[in-house]
């Protein structure tokens, strides 16, 4: 089994943005892009040993101006895609708070054990 967790961070990490796992803490220091595993499962199975598993993140993007979110989450498409993760969905979050904008974004992917 892969922790789909590290795999994300990895990626992300990629980026020049704070990362932090499930939800940031603050909002004192946008933008920030936060990440969690939705769900990981086997995918394949051979002589009773997993295989392949395929993982599902969720990526969200926190961001005092709307047009940096949006920014950054086609730099965060970009890194995701080219480590091998898909775009499932993406769409902006209504406000909640006055000051941040929100936007999450879910990838899928499978890794070869």
């Amino acid at each position: 089994m892969i922790d789909i967790n590290t795999e994300a961070q990895r990626t992300l990490s990629e980026l020049n943005c704070k990362v932090v796992y499930q939800y940031p803490e603050a909002f004192n220091r946008l933008p920030v892009i936060s990440y969690y595993n939705l769900k990981e499962k086997g995918a394949f199975y051979a002589d009773n040993s997993e295989c392949i598993q395929n993982g599902y993140v969720q990526v969200d993007i926190w961001s005092a101006v709307p047009k940096e979110c949006a920014d950054i989450s086609v730099r965060v498409n970009s890194v995701m895609e080219k480590d091998g993760w898909t775009r499932e969905m993406s769409m902006d979050v209504p406000k909640r708070n006055e000051k941040v904008y929100h936007r999450t974004m879910r990838f899928q992917k499978y890794f070869t054990l």
